[in-house]
C-alpha cells in the first residue's frame, strides 16, 4: 500500500478537490483507494467527492474498532463523520491550568521524594495521579487523535488497500506534524499551489518544511491554472500576478507533475486527474538536501525569539 499525503500551508488552493480527483481517477483504474481527511477544523473532503454528507463510520463492538465506511468504489474516514457538517469543531484549549497543576504536583513530589523512599505504595500512588493528569491532556489533543486514526488497533480499513491518501490541513498544525512524524512508511507527499504570486510564499514555506523534516516529495501540482472556457481556451482569473510554477519547481528541485485548469465541466477536468494519477504512480519521490548548519542556527534563534514573545 502506498501512503500519500497532500499538503499546502496556504489554505484555499483547492487541495481537497485535487485529493478527490486523484483518488477517483485511481479508483476508476481499479485501484483500492482509501481517503483519510485530517483537516480537523475544516473537514470538507466529502463535498469535494460529490457527497452531501460524510458517511458515518461503523463500529466493530466485538473488537472495539472503527470500520471505515465504503462509498461506491472507495473508502472515506473523516472527522466530519463524527462532528457533522454544520457544527464548529471546538478542539483542544491551552490546558494551561491542568498543566500548571501537574507541574505543581511534580514539584511537591520532588520535595517529598526522600520521605517517600520507604513508602513505595504512596510514591506509586502519587506517580499514578501525575500520569493520569498528563494522559487526560494528551487524550484531548490533536496529536493523540491522529495517532488513533492511523492505528491498525483502532481503525479497520479493507485489506489490502492500494493507496491511502491523506488530506492534511493547511498551516503548520498539530495534526499535520503528528501524521508526518508517526507515518514512518509514507511513500511521499505532493504539494498543491495556485500559480499566483500570492500563493508562492506559502509554496516556498511548504517546500522548506518538507526539506527540514526530510519528507519525500512526489511533486508539485499547479491547481486552478487558468479558467477553461466553453471554447476550451485558458483564461487567467487571479488579480495577483501569474507565476510559472513549473520553472519555480525546477529551481527548488521539486518534480513538477502537471497544471490543472478550473472548469465547471466534470468531463473536461477528468483527463487531467487521470494524467495526475499516472504521474503519481510513476514519479519517484525526492528528498531535498537538508539545510545548512547556518540555517539551522538561524531557525533555532528565531524559534527562541518567538517562544519568548
Amino acid at each position: 500500500m502506498r501512503k500519500i499525503a497532500v499538503l499546502a500551508l496556504k489554505g484555499g488552493v483547492g487541495k481537497s478537490s485535487v485529493v478527490a480527483g486523484l483518488g477517483l481517477a485511481l479508483s476508476e483504474q481499479n485501484y483500492k483507494v482509501g481517503f483519510l481527511d485530517l483537516d480537523v477544523t475544516g473537514s470538507n473532503l466529502y463535498s469535494a467527492l460529490g457527497l452531501r454528507s460524510s458517511p458515518k463510520y461503523l463500529l466493530d463492538t466485538q473488537n472495539e474498532k472503527i470500520v471505515v465506511p465504503q462509498v461506491d468504489d472507495y473508502w472515506l474516514l473523516s472527522i466530519a463523520s463524527y462532528a457533522g457538517e454544520d457544527n464548529a469543531v471546538l478542539w483542544e484549549e491551552s490546558h494551561n491550568e491542568e498543566l500548571t497543576d501537574t507541574l505543581t504536583q511534580v514539584e511537591q513530589l520532588s520535595s517529598q521524594i526522600e520521605n517517600l523512599k520507604n513508602q513505595p505504595e504512596a510514591l506509586t500512588s502519587s506517580l499514578e495521579i501525575i500520569r493520569r493528569s498528563i494522559d487526560d491532556v494528551l487524550a484531548s489533543s490533536k496529536w493523540r487523535f491522529v495517532s488513533e486514526l492511523i492505528s491498525d488497533e483502532i481503525v479497520t480499513w479493507p485489506q489490502p488497500l492500494d493507496f491511502l491518501i491523506a488530506d492534511l490541513p493547511p498551516s503548520t498544525s498539530s495534526e499535520m506534524f503528528s501524521f508526518l512524524d508517526q507515518v514512518t512508511d509514507l511513500h511521499g507527499v505532493f504539494i498543491v499551489s495556485q500559480p499566483s504570486k500570492l500563493s508562492v510564499t506559502g509554496l516556498k514555506r511548504t517546500v522548506d518544511l518538507l526539506r527540514v523534516k526530510q519528507i519525500p516529495i512526489i511533486g508539485l501540482v499547479a491547481n486552478q491554472d487558468g479558467f477553461l472556457n466553453k471554447h476550451m481556451e485558458l483564461e487567467y482569473q487571479f488579480l495577483s500576478p501569474k507565476v510559472d510554477l513549473k520553472k519555480l519547481a525546477s529551481k527548488m528541485g521539486v518534480p513538477f507533475l502537471l497544471s490543472i485548469p478550473q472548469t465547471s465541466d466534470l468531463n473536461k477536468i477528468k483527463p487531467y486527474f487521470k494524467m495526475l494519477a499516472e504521474r503519481i504512480i510513476t514519479t519517484k519521490p525526492v528528498v531535498l538536501k537538508d539545510v545548512t548548519l547556518v540555517k539551522r542556527l538561524k531557525r533555532k534563534i528565531l524559534k527562541g525569539v518567538a517562544s519568548r514573545l
